[in-house]
């Protein structure tokens, strides 16, 4: 039998019966909420469901849900949401208790973050990163209101992540047509150390400026990937903390997708498929990869991101332009295309974005000369009808 009793702040204290003594599940606003609250705990413990410890801290939830989720998505996404929850959400909230947490510690923990700078004065985390951990705590309580069955409101429920100045504007870092044109001329050109035929730098990144892949997407192709006119994305390479190399299923399912290639970069891949085959005849210590990869490493390995940047940071200063990164390609092939009359819809599943908005709030920004050419067809329709 539940016991029930006013305490000097108005609000009503419920007890119930487990283990040979009476335990506290809480106070409530009103003696008919405590009764509500008493009965469902009192059901657990009748059906075996176990008692809502009042004193239970948060770690016992984030555990119970890191124990779940980690048998159900892939090792990379294991390992963010492991630091996550292990960097910015366990110091934070680990020892408080479950039920004594209210908004206000969420918004504050949400405030702190936003407002930590590093040593030069620019803000620590990014809009996209505080989302994300926002994002894994809302998780963790939604597991604890859904899974666990202990919460009846989630604290986070409503909290959002706000702005800084300096993220209303992401910099996008990308070639303009002339540098694109001057680093892969220079690399057309030049010859590697070993194996001079084979110009695998080229025409990855030819590739790359042509297609608008993901470098994890590229380096996960094989030739089976290839008809001479398209190419097949439905994998793309991964390498977890300590370097190793998997092939992965994309992220989302608008990764999954089918692109044309124009008749330059479909012969490039085919004369490439041809000097590839001849080196593994020609040469003893030129091997093929095991997964048929379109660009492998000579010994048969598989492509490291991290070395072709340093590859590529040591071409651009060869050439005379500045180094912009991998991912750069990716937005040179989007930004040119739209500037060329592509539309937005075309690039948009040409990239592999989930909407139309990713894309248009991405690049519309930086592309003046879509939104000329735009105009100028707007305004032709409307002076040749209204002539």
């Amino acid at each position: 039998m539940a016991t029930y009793r006013e305490l000097p702040s108005g609000r009503i204290q419920a007890r119930v019966f487990h283990d040979g003594t009476y335990k506290s599940i809480g106070t409530f606003e009103t003696k008919k909420e405590a009764e509500i609250k008493a009965g469902e705990a009192e059901r657990r413990i009748y059906y075996g469901e176990g008692f809502i410890d009042r004193d239970m801290p948060l770690q016992v939830v984030i555990d119970e849900w890191f124990d779940e989720k980690a048998g159900t998505i892939k090792d990379r996404t294991r390992t963010s949401l492991e630091a996550i929850k292990r960097l910015h959400i366990e110091p934070f909230f680990g020892k408080k208790k479950l039920f004594k947490l209210r908004r206000k510690d969420v918004v504050d923990w949400v405030t702190h973050y936003r407002n930590l700078k590093n040593k030069d004065g620019t803000f620590k985390f990014a809009y996209n990163t505080r989302l994300n951990i926002l994002a894994t705590l809302k998780d963790i309580f939604n597991y604890a209101i859904y899974d666990m069955e202990i919460l009846s409101k989630s604290p986070a429920g409503r909290v959002s992540v706000p702005r800084n100045d300096v993220d209303t504007k992401k910099v996008i870092k990308y070639y303009n047509l002339n540098d694109l044109e001057t680093l892969l001329d220079f690399l057309k050109d030049y010859e590697p150390d070993r194996y001079k035929e084979y110009r695998l730098h080229y025409t990855l990144l030819y590739f790359l400026s042509r297609t608008g892949l993901r470098i994890g997407e590229a380096l996960g192709l094989t030739w089976g990937d290839f008809d001479g006119e398209r190419i097949d994305v439905n994998k793309q390479a991964s390498r977890d903390d300590k370097n190793n190399l998997s092939i992965i299923s994309p992220k989302t399912l608008s990764s999954y997708r089918s692109i044309r290639i124009d008749e330059e970069t479909s012969q490039l891949l085919r004369d490439f498929r041809r000097i590839q085959n001849k080196m593994i005849l020609k040469h003893d210590n030129f091997h093929r990869n095991k997964h048929m990869a379109i660009f492998q490493n000579h010994d048969g390995t598989h492509l490291i991101p991290s070395t072709i940047r340093n590859s590529l940071r040591r071409y651009c200063n060869m050439c005379g332009i500045e180094y912009k990164a991998l991912h750069a390609f990716r937005h040179s092939h989007a930004i040119i295309s739209l500037e060329a009359g592509a539309s937005l819809l075309y690039i948009s599943r040409r990239l592999g974005h989930g909407t139309i908005k990713t894309t248009a709030d991405t690049y519309l920004d930086i592309t003046n000369q879509f939104e000329e050419d735009e105009l100028h067809k707007i305004s032709n329709v409307f002076n040749r009808n209204m002539a």
